[in-house]
């Protein structure tokens, strides 16, 4: 498996994203081709290498014809609707762009589809998310980390007057992730930069375990005296390492006053909301009143949301959380031959040691076509097997 981890040298911004992405060797000619079915008016993205601390990085310059300065949610969304690319590479840009917009939203108490993308509504930005979405794709790219979160101090112009360092929205989504000050004035963590590694990725304050198939150095405009305006890509192939998936966060909550119909519902709207694993278990809390414990597993650009809908569904009076480290089974999926059809199912390695079994729906499926129970077909799988 390819996992992308962002060093933060010195910030992030989508530019620097997209450079250190295409540093890691895609063309950049390709992208073109991918960001004309845009439709865009003379949009050329230009690929320069720059030197920042004696290191030679990737450095983009896009250019387009006259574009609106404003433009909404929605505008933007469908500007990506327009570019006939994959599922996941639109669902990826939604999600990135969403994420920016419900920061905006919250930091200026208005709806989203009213929030007007001053900064991030020209056509670079459109490009900048975009581009890496189609380039992590484009590298078979499974997983995206990244390090702490590195930022600068001061104030900034924009659309709505001086502002904080970091930017309020850039803020708001840099909520329950680790960060380092740098000593820089100025802005180094944009909107952009910051929700695309958000809304992407988890975060983990090291490389993962793997081999290094190679390193890419993308960088800014900027430049500043004791560090390099800089951003690392480390491209690294997890196949053949013990299964470490990095870490994740874990949402807990004791109750004893929920009924099964409740649990069920909240559970389902849990795993809906993005949650990796939703579990309930029975536990005795205060006064020996016995009670269930919910447990979510999720990604730590999940955590606020699903922890507002846990309160929200079981009106829990709070919850606890905590990151932990996780191993996992590399799974890839198969097919394989049961009474005569080919049904679903997922290899699964570990450490030299690998397993198949059916995909239960699968499984459940044949056994509805073919009338015979299910303990049947799963007994028939493992003498075949």
């Amino acid at each position: 498996m390819k996992t992308v981890y962002f060093e933060l040298v010195c910030g992030a911004g989508g530019d620097m994203i997209l450079s250190s992405l295409l540093d890691l060797g895609v063309s950049v000619d390709w992208l073109n081709e991918q960001l004309a079915r845009l439709g865009i008016h003379g949009l050329k993205v230009e690929l320069d290498r720059v030197q920042r601390s004696g290191i030679t990085c990737a450095h983009i310059a896009v250019h387009a014809g006259h574009q609106h300065a404003h433009r909404h949610l929605h505008d933007l969304l469908d500007i990506g609707e327009k570019a006939g690319v994959s599922a996941t590479v639109l669902a990826n840009y939604r999600k990135v762009l969403t994420r920016i917009g419900e920061a905006e939203a919250k930091v200026h108490n208005v709806a989203l589809d009213h929030v007007h993308f001053h900064e991030i509504g020209a056509v670079d930005t459109i490009v900048d998310v975009l581009g890496a979405c189609l380039c992590l794709e484009h590298l078979g790219v499974e997983a995206v980390t990244f390090s702490a979160l590195t930022n600068g101090h001061g104030a900034i112009t924009t659309a709505h007057g001086a502002m904080p360092v970091p930017a309020p929205a850039t803020a708001e989504m840099m909520q329950g992730f680790a960060t380092k000050q740098l000593d820089i004035e100025g802005e180094i963590l944009t909107p952009t930069g910051c929700a695309v590694l958000t809304a992407l990725g988890t975060q983990s304050l090291a490389p993962p375990d793997g081999t290094v198939v190679k390193i890419g150095y993308g960088c800014g405009d900027k430049t500043f005296g004791n560090f390099p305006n800089m951003l690392r890509a480390h491209l690294v192939d997890t196949t053949v390492m013990s299964g470490s998936a990095g870490s994740v966060c874990v949402i807990e909550t004791d109750m004893d006053h929920i009924s099964g119909e409740i649990m069920a519902y909240a559970a389902e709207r849990l795993m809906q909301s993005g949650a990796l694993d939703v579990s309930w278990m029975p536990v005795y809390m205060k006064k020996g009143r016995p009670a269930y414990r919910l447990t979510v597993v999720c990604r730590e650009s999940h955590r606020s949301t699903l922890t507002d809908i846990a309160m929200a569904e079981t009106r829990t009076l709070g919850v606890r959380w905590h990151r932990c480290e996780r191993v996992c089974a590399r799974r890839t999926p198969a097919t394989v031959e049961v009474l005569g059809q080919q049904v679903t199912a997922k290899t699964c390695t570990y450490q030299g040691r690998s397993f198949t079994k059916l995909e239960f729906d699968a499984a459940a499926a044949l056994a509805r076509q073919t009338g015979r129970p299910l303990l049947e077909i799963l007994d028939e799988f493992a003498r075949s097997a």
